[in-house]
Formats: C-alpha cells, sequence, structure tokens
C-alpha cells in the first residue's frame, strides 16, 4: 500500500526492522520501571506502637514531594514510550504487509501496474461437422446424395432378408417345389394348390437386376460419405494444427512475462528490505532516551 510508505525514511536513514523491534522492546522496558514507580507512590507514612508505650515503629515512609512532582513527567514519558511503541509496530507491520504484498502479487496485476498487455488465450475454431460437409455442397449435389441415400435404403429394405421382394422371392421358390399342401382332417381337410403367375426366372432377374442397383446406390452413397469424413478429418486437422500454434506463441509469451514478474519480485522485495524506519520528530526525544537506556544495557 501506498500508505505504508509513510512510515519509511525518503533518505535511507533510520532503523531496520530488527533494530525497531529492539527499541520496542526497551521501551516496554522502560514503561515498567516508569509504571513500578507510579505504583510504589503512597503519599504517608506508617508506624506501629504497643499500647501502654511510647515508643513507636516506622513501618512505611511516605512519598516526598518531590517523588509527586515527578508524576506528571513519568506519565508523559509512559504515554510518550507507548507513542513510540506504536509506531515502531505499525512500522514493522507495515513493512511485512509490503513483502507479502509483493510475494502474493498476480501476473495480472503486475501487468497492470506495469501497464503491459497480457496476451489473449487463444480459443480454439470450430472444425467442420458432417451437416456443415452437406451443407457446403451444391443444390444438385445434394439433392443426389439425398436421392441416392433414399434409394439405397429403399432398394436395400426390399431386397434384404425379410423386404418384400425377398419375402415374394422365396416364396416362390418354395411353392414352385411344393405346389400343394394339406390343412385339416377328414371332412374339413383343406387342399391348397399353388401355381406361379410369373416366371421364377423373370423374378430373379428382377431381384439380382435391383441388387446390382442397390450395390451401385450404396456406392456412391458410401463415396459421398468418404468425402465428408475426408473434408471433417482434415478440417480437424488443421484447426488443431492452428490451436496447438497459437497456444505455443501464447505460453511463450505468459511465459516471458511470468519471468519478469519473478524478477521484479526478487528486486522489490530486496528494495523493501533495504527500507528504513524513520522516527518523527515529536518521538525523538523519547527515542533518544530509550536508545541511551540500551546503551547503558550494553
Amino acid at each position: 500500500m501506498k500508505s505504508d510508505m509513510i512510515f519509511f525514511s525518503p533518505d535511507g536513514h533510520g532503523l531496520t526492522a530488527t533494530s525497531a523491534n529492539y527499541i520496542a522492546n526497551l521501551a516496554k522496558e522502560m514503561i515498567r520501571t516508569e509504571e513500578s514507580a507510579l505504583d510504589g507512590l503512597v503519599f504517608f507514612s506508617s508506624s506501629v506502637a504497643l499500647i501502654g508505650t511510647s515508643a513507636s515503629e516506622r513501618l512505611t515512609l511516605g512519598s516526598t514531594e518531590k517523588d509527586l512532582a515527578t508524576v506528571p513527567d513519568r506519565l508523559h514519558t509512559i504515554a510518550k514510550a507507548k507513542s513510540l511503541i506504536a509506531w515502531l509496530r505499525e512500522a514493522i507491520k507495515a513493512k511485512e504487509r509490503l513483502c507479502k504484498e509483493t510475494d502474493q502479487l498476480l501476473l495480472e496485476e503486475y501487468a497492470k501496474q506495469q501497464k503491459l498487455t497480457l496476451p489473449e488465450k487463444p480459443i480454439k475454431e470450430t472444425a467442420l461437422t458432417d451437416d456443415d460437409y452437406y451443407a457446403s455442397l451444391s443444390l444438385d449435389e445434394r439433392n443426389r446424395y439425398y436421392q441416392t441415400e433414399t434409394l439405397a435404403a429403399v432398394l436395400g429394405k426390399a431386397i434384404h432378408p425379410g423386404g418384400s421382394l425377398a419375402e415374394a422371392r422365396e416364396a416362390l421358390d418354395l411353392h414352385i417345389r411344393q405346389q400343394r399342401e394339406v390343412k385339416g382332417e377328414g371332412r374339413d381337410t383343406l387342399i391348397y394348390t399353388f401355381e406361379p403367375t410369373v416366371e421364377q426366372g423373370s423374378v430373379d432377374n428382377i431381384y439380382f437386376k435391383l441388387q446390382k442397383q442397390y450395390r451401385e446406390a450404396q456406392a456412391k452413397v458410401n463415396s459421398f460419405k468418404h468425402d465428408c469424413s475426408k473434408a471433417v478429418t482434415a478440417s480437424q486437422t488443421l484447426v488443431n494444427a492452428d490451436y496447438v500454434s497459437r497456444m505455443n506463441e501464447y505460453n511463450r509469451e505468459m511465459g516471458l512475462l511470468e519471468a519478469k514478474l519473478v524478477e521484479y519480485k526478487k528486486l522489490r522485495l530486496a528494495e523493501i528490505e533495504g527500507l528504513r524506519i524513520l522516527v518523527p520528530q515529536s518521538l525523538k526525544g523519547i527515542y533518544d532516551k530509550v536508545a541511551d537506556l540500551g546503551k547503558k544495557k550494553e
């Protein structure tokens, strides 16, 4: 955050985070000392004597006027020391925030900060479908495909097992070999006689002629479908190759930006590490007093 920079010296002079923490701990000790002195104030002396005797023994000695006069200074010292601690602790937290923000900086945010344009992720084009292929045919070609497909279906249905012509042909063959059929018994016996109305050869000729027409029609349908399959496969190959090429370029550009981000974070973290915490002019006096306390301890 830009607001966090208020804690740091613009000229590079000031305290490191370690030094600031040390000074804050010294200030806490000073506060304990001052508060202990204030807690020990007693504005009267006390003594004790045995009843019936004139001799007494002093128990406590009350604070003096001089002690009383130190109270305001002690309270102001505590207030200033606490202000110094608060400032230094907030400065340390600000430094930690800056490090965390830098470490968690996303590529999108980095690009925005640096006014860089992120490459647009490629979208895979839609390859040709069967419907697209047939829709691309001319009116005559498309109609010829539908007619041929319909003819193959109609002929196939008639000549294949279970079809009308196939069934009629099989029935003719059966009744040529078996011209009579007896059903029932006794006086209820019925004799069926079957007499061909067309020549078996004529039926076979028509059957095999239609079979040939079916194979020819089906071959044409298969040719149409083969051409469609080739066109669809070629389209898919082209679309995939284009997509892979554009993705490779996208990944290359993103890789360069990621590398820039890593380098930026490295430099920025080093810069933040080098920031020095300044002490406001209003806290200079208490800072010097606390720092002197540290020198005496050493």
